[in-house]
Formats: C-alpha cells, structure tokens, sequence
C-alpha cells in the first residue's frame, strides 16, 4: 500500500511544474496591421466551408466610444472567414480597459458574411490564410 502511495506522490509532484509553466504562458499576439494583432495558435478550420475562425486584437484608435463612462483600450473580437466567397463577419467582440479589464461583450449573432476589404487587418489576414 505505501508503494502505491508513493507511486501516486510522485505522479502528483511531478505534473506540478506542468500546471505552472502553463499556467504562466501569455496569449502571443502577432502584428497583421496597425494596432491590429492576431493569436496564431487560435486560428481554427473550419468544417462547414474553406474558411477559419480566428480572433482579432484591435487597439482603439478612436473609433470605439467610451461605454457606461468606461475608455475602450482595445477589443478582442471573433472573426469567420470564408476563404472560398472572399467573405468574413465578426460574431463576438469583447471591449477592454487599459488595465487589460472587461468593460463589455457583445455577440452578433445576427452578423452577415461581407466582402474582405483588401489591405484591412482581415485582408491581411486572409492573404495568410487562404490559399488561392
């Protein structure tokens, strides 16, 4: 019986270090555009259509407006491309403060697919993804 205590000890103490590290690990967000950033390790195919779901980290450029009296400093926001109809659309979006705080989420789910505009961060984006 010790033995299978120690056994267990061991396995316990051993997967430690693993929980922490992963605990440790940031998000790594790579430039696409200005103040425009994607997760390369969230990009994910799809099943349904020759496309992938990605998020999209915006810094605000002024173009989000202040809400319940709380500064937008950036959006984390949910994108689907459809690489074979040149389309996207952005089903969640999430507004953060300057201290990386939550201020809002927002999930369209009535978003439409549009045309990708070329030299947008989607654009980018696509160009990297898509293949012709």
């Amino acid at each position: 019986m010790k033995k299978i205590y120690a056994l267990l000890l061991i396995i316990l103490l051993s997967t430690i270090p693993v929980f922490s590290a992963q605990e440790s690990d940031e998000t790594q967000w790579v430039k696409v555009a200005d103040n425009n950033y994607i997760n390369p390790d969230g990009v994910i195919g799809l099943e349904d259509i020759y496309g992938f779901s990605f998020l999209l980290k915006a810094y605000n450029k002024g173009q989000y407006e202040p809400v319940n009296g709380r500064k937008i400093s950036y959006t984390i926001s949910q994108y689907t491309l459809d690489c074979g109809k040149q389309k996207y659309k952005i089903g969640t979006i999430d507004s953060y403060g300057n201290k990386d705080n939550f201020i809002n989420g927002d999930y369209n789910r009535y978003a439409q697919f549009q045309p990708i505009i070329q030299g947008s961060a989607v654009g980018e984006v696509a160009k990297k993804l898509c293949r012709p």
